[in-house]
């Protein structure tokens, strides 16, 4: 008699908290549903404060919980905040690896760093970390539809990278600094074979060659622009100089 009232005891002590188990759950589902209707009517920081009760309090609890971080992501990426977003994608990636969303959050991760650093004069370490992870989303996707605006967004990197070493490079030049403006372009042109910006690379390399009195080499550089028939009144002018110099003297 007395294992069966200890029996009824436990019974009745778990029907309340099995109740409020029951109840909380129905809450973070409703505060989900509320979660999804604000995302759909575009009402993100609305949707953020709603998923994320619903991520402390019993994310892991829910039926799709990938489907949490990703309207949170999205909502943190509307709002700009990419840092934030790239939080809620690499939850995805991390914990949920064979989601249905697992392609757009790798795509997502990319794009917050590219849209961390839009501008040229910030440091390009996010930049950086952009390109590389573009670059393994279409390694890994090369037939996604995404792949497409990837490669679109690695080419604008590459952009953006070369305007800043450009950058640096005209600083030097600017200041009479020629053999460190030198260093630069040759890098330049090194690392950015495939630039279309390539000729006016070249071109500049040539004008602070002959600045720096490197002539011999600066000829080089000359002989390029011409067998490809390219800045001919330039070419001239600095071959007028190159000239000018020998007369002189100058080594």
């Amino acid at each position: 008699m007395k294992k069966i009232t200890a029996i009824m005891i436990c019974f009745f002590l778990f029907i309340p908290s099995f109740a409020k188990r029951k109840s909380k759950e129905i809450r973070c589902e409703a505060r989900f549903n509320s979660g999804i209707e604000t995302f759909n009517n575009k009402k993100y920081s609305r949707t953020i404060n709603l998923l994320s009760i619903v991520k402390n309090e019993c994310g892991a609890q829910l039926d799709s919980p990938d489907s949490l971080y990703y309207l949170l992501g999205n909502s943190y990426m509307k709002c700009k905040k990419y840092e934030d977003a790239r939080t809620e994608f690499r939850t995805i990636i991390e914990d949920y690896p064979h989601s249905e969303f697992i392609e757009d959050a790798y795509y997502a991760i990319a794009y917050c760093s590219f849209k961390s650093a839009p501008i040229i004069q910030r440091d390009n370490r996010l930049l950086l970390r952009a390109e590389r992870e573009f670059s393994s989303f279409v390694s890994a996707y090369p037939k996604s539809e995404l792949s497409d605006s990837a490669r679109i967004y690695l080419d604008t990197i590459s952009e953006k990278l070369l305007e800043k070493e450009i950058l640096n490079a005209e600083y030097y030049e600017i200041t009479n600094k020629y053999e460190s403006a030198v260093i630069y372009y040759q890098s330049i042109i090194e690392d950015y074979r495939q630039s279309n910006r390539l000729p006016e690379m070249q071109l500049k390399l040539a004008k602070n060659l002959v600045a720096a009195n490197r002539l011999a080499e600066a000829l080089d550089q000359i002989e390029i622009l011409e067998r490809d028939n390219l800045f001919k009144n330039d070419t001239e002018s600095l071959r007028k100089k190159i000239i000018s110099k020998d007369k002189t003297g100058v080594k």
